[in-house]
């Protein structure tokens, strides 16, 4: 949740505690009838005031849907984040999560001359574990041979270190960084 969100949603949570008390107050005749009647009143006979009302309902309305929204998506991500790779030992079995094989083939690629930036995602199948890498190249070094040692590396290095068979390592070039945008170079060496 970024900066924005996380004021909206202070906001969105104070007008919430001030409503609250407003309404346990009415509850216990804290507040007279007489002035909660005469504010709906005022709602249906002044078209400025029913505005301002509209308005204010309308911006609850469209914060909850966001907020909504927003847990419902990162309910998404988080189902994924239990998943892991199965593989028996003579030992036991041994499981795997994709963030952790992941993880093993962002650095293994991160480690590659010519790699501005990257994204590696994991798919496990029934059989098989794939790994699909998206990268940023620098442009000055050749696709093709970078994509091929992109695809060698990582899927030597995480069967090494996981100890799975990886069926495949598709490499998607998503961009050429041009040269002096600013962007840096990560890299572990």
């Amino acid at each position: 949740m970024n900066l924005f969100d996380r004021f909206i949603l202070t906001l969105y949570s104070l007008a919430l505690v001030v409503i609250s008390l407003f309404v346990m107050a009415t509850s216990l005749n804290l507040i007279s009838s007489t002035y909660i009647t005469s504010a709906i009143e005022e709602i249906y006979t002044s078209s400025q005031v029913g505005m301002i009302y509209f308005v204010a309902a309308a911006i609850f309305f469209l914060i909850s849907l966001k907020f909504l929204f927003t847990s419902v998506r990162a309910r998404g991500d988080r189902g994924r984040a239990g998943v892991s790779v199965h593989n028996p030992t003579e030992y036991g079995d041994v499981r795997i999560t994709l963030e952790t094989i992941e993880s093993i083939a962002t650095a293994a690629a991160r480690r590659i001359r010519g790699i501005r930036d990257l994204k590696a995602r994991v798919r496990a199948e029934e059989n098989k574990t794939s790994i699909h890498v998206k990268v940023t190249v620098d442009g000055e070094t050749p696709i093709p041979g970078l994509v091929e040692q992109v695809q060698q590396v990582t899927k030597e290095r995480v069967e090494t270190i996981a100890g799975l068979a990886i069926a495949e390592v598709t490499v998607l070039v998503s961009e050429v960084a041009q040269p002096g945008t600013g962007a840096r170079v990560r890299r572990v060496e």
